[in-house]
């Protein structure tokens, strides 16, 4: 005889009790960032002054879509559980809707200038010397796609501003 009410139970935990958030892999960032900026009203660069947990504090360095203006403070809210999460200061270039307060795009490509995540982190290695050569390519890679990512986004943005 099989008995279903501990299944039953453990289904209503699960699909009432949690949020679960799976995120597909990146793709391509340079395929991405004219994606994910034509579905967001807002794109900026901000700069990160107070985060914790929940919430982060920034004031707008570059507008690249919105009506944000260089100069504003704005707050933030990290919802849900897909991220990506305002986790520490300094420049990020962030993509999602501002109202009251920001809100990034779950699943989306928001994050950090200065620990950019966009990349895969390196694989763990036994040997340090190696290890710190290829984390030391891996951040200055990181910092080049950043670069260029800024690039498409004044491309686009100088686009989407002489359509308007």
């Amino acid at each position: 005889m099989i008995h279903t009410h501990p299944i039953i139970s453990l289904m209503l935990i699960f699909s009432t009790g949690w949020n679960t958030c799976i995120c597909a892999p990146p793709m391509n960032w340079k395929k991405a960032t004219p994606i994910e900026f034509e579905y967001s009203k807002n794109v900026f660069i901000g700069e990160v002054t107070v985060c914790d947990d929940e919430n982060y504090e920034m004031v707008i360095c570059e507008v690249f879509k919105g009506e944000l203006t260089v100069g504003q403070m704005i707050t933030g809210k990290n919802r849900g559980t897909c991220g990506p999460y305002v986790d520490k200061n300094g420049e990020w270039i962030m993509f999602g809707e501002y109202t009251t307060e920001f809100t990034v795009n779950d699943c989306g490509i928001s994050m950090s200038m200065t620990d950019p995540r966009m990349l895969p982190p390196p694989p763990p290695s036994n040997d340090d010397r190696q290890e710190q050569k290829f984390i030391a390519t891996w951040k200055a890679e990181s910092k080049k796609n950043r670069q260029e990512q800024l690039k498409i986004l004044r491309k686009i943005s100088v686009k989407n501003d002489s359509i308007s």
